[in-house]
């Protein structure tokens, strides 16, 4: 049997928003967002089905879209078209099986996708990963806006590249796994929000929203937290409202009434400062609360010490 190579072309023309018409008094159809240029959406695949009762075209076998900067690509394709101006648009494309979508220095895949093309909107779901110079990217959802470097993710793991560790000797590049609820960034920044944690090294990191930034090599270099800010490393702990840290120099300081503590103190005052894998804490303004181990265990100690004789 001869396969069939099937390319459509939809031209992309920018819709008019919802109005009135004065002398019929009906409405124009309505739409979302729109791009300002149109522009053409062209579809290849090995078989294609038309449905014009539904206005849709059904794409088989080796599917592959392009538009702007984006190409995508799946098993299964439905592209839902209208008519507007005496041109034919595509509105919407919807992706099944093996997505993977590639626009600029972006990539990502999943099981299935969603693309709004005149708002140039691609919304990846079933596993879907992304991946950019920045960072590698996991969640429930990925939304691509094409021809930017925005991305959003809902329940998003984020692993980025950290700049170097400012320390003698040190060579080593550990990365930064970010945890939220969801996530939104820029080719400078990006914003996580919702029961965030960081781990790095050796520190587990939580608070309500963290803003990280990156360098021109695209590696984080700091971590600004707001909100129930709880740390841990090691056998120390700190919290706070606030807290930055420093990814070169592992220094995390701690601000909005901290406090601290580890096996020996507790400590309070206007700024804890605590460098990743030490053992001691710096601060501003003071107060620290010495333990006191319990009598048996002081008793238990002092035996240790002497070798079970009693100290005369």
């Amino acid at each position: 049997m001869i396969e069939y190579l099937v390319t459509a072309f939809f031209v992309a023309q920018p819709v008019q928003p919802a109005a009135a018409t004065a002398s019929t008094g009906t409405r124009a159809t309505p739409t979302a967002a729109v791009s300002p240029k149109g522009g053409e959406t062209e579809i290849t695949s090995k078989r294609m089905t038309i449905l014009r009762d539904q206005s849709t075209l059904m794409f088989k076998e080796d599917v592959r879209a392009k538009r702007d900067s984006m190409d995508l690509r799946c098993d299964e394709l439905t592209a839902h078209y209208a008519r507007y101006g005496g041109k034919y648009t595509a509105t919407r494309g919807e992706c099944v099986g093996h997505v993977r979508a590639v626009d600029g220095e972006r990539t990502a895949q999943g099981e299935r996708a969603d693309f709004d093309v005149p708002g140039r909107l691609l919304v990846v779901t079933g596993n879907p990963e992304a991946q950019d110079p920045a960072a590698h990217l996991k969640g429930s959802e990925l939304r691509l806006m094409l021809g930017s470097q925005n991305f959003e993710v809902k329940d998003a793991t984020v692993t980025f590249k950290s700049a170097p560790i400012e320390a003698k000797g040190a060579s080593q590049n550990n990365p930064v796994v970010i945890t939220s609820k969801r996530v939104s960034g820029t080719r400078a920044q990006a914003v996580f929000s919702g029961d965030v944690t960081v781990k790095h090294r050796t520190m587990d990191l939580r608070c309500d929203k963290l803003t990280a930034y990156y360098n021109g090599s695209r590696e984080v270099t700091r971590a600004d937290c707001v909100g129930n800010v709880r740390a841990v490393d090691g056998d120390r702990r700190a919290k706070g409202e606030r807290a930055r840290l420093n990814v070169p120099t592992g220094m995390l300081v701690v601000t909005g009434n901290p406090e601290a503590e580890d096996p020996m103190i507790h400590f309070r005052g206007t700024q804890v400062r605590m460098a990743l894998g030490g053992k001691s804490f710096e601060g501003d303004d003071a107060t620290v609360v010495f333990k006191t181990a319990p009598l048996k265990e002081q008793e238990q100690r002092r035996k240790d010490k002497t070798g079970g004789t009693k100290q005369p």
